[in-house]
């Protein structure tokens, strides 16, 4: 099954974690922005802000996402939900996703994800085919990864 990995990070846990996924899953890697420095305490604050509907987001290299039988989104989550540039590409993309659609989701809380998950199937417009939720600080989210990939490759 061809996989593409594709993912926003604003400070490379997202992405960390994306490329750990992508080597286990032996899947292309793509990284998808909005093309603003979103670094440091400013960054964060700007990125809360942003609006999905205005947000024009890009992938940085070059892959056709409709040639993919499986494509795996990846993003933080944040308390107010899903992270605008997220959002944002699948607002703009969801045409575009003919195969199985997948949510690795990063995040620093202990909670279960599921409200911003449905937030994300809503914009897709179809339900996911499933989601990895993965806590980055103080977890080993890598045995969540390995876990994960087990449950695709079966």
């Amino acid at each position: 099954m061809k996989t593409l990995c594709l993912y926003y990070t604003r400070t490379g846990s997202t992405k960390a974690a994306m490329e750990k996924l992508a080597q286990v899953l032996d899947a292309d890697l793509a990284e998808y922005t909005d093309g603003k420095d979103r670094s440091g305490v400013l960054g964060y604050i700007g990125a809360c802000f942003v609006s999905a509907k205005r947000t024009r987001v890009a992938i940085k290299e070059n892959v056709d996402l409709a040639s993919y039988d499986r494509v795996i989104i990846g993003m933080p989550v944040w308390v107010e939900g899903p992270c605008a540039i997220g959002r944002a590409f699948i607002s703009q993309y969801k045409e575009s996703l003919k195969g199985e659609v997948y949510y690795a989701v990063t995040h620093m809380g202990k909670g279960t994800y599921e409200e911003k998950i449905k937030a994300m199937d809503q914009l897709l417009g179809r339900p996911s085919a499933g989601q990895i939720s993965m806590q980055t600080k103080e977890h080993d989210y890598l045995k969540d990864i390995e876990e994960f990939a087990a449950k695709l490759n079966v």
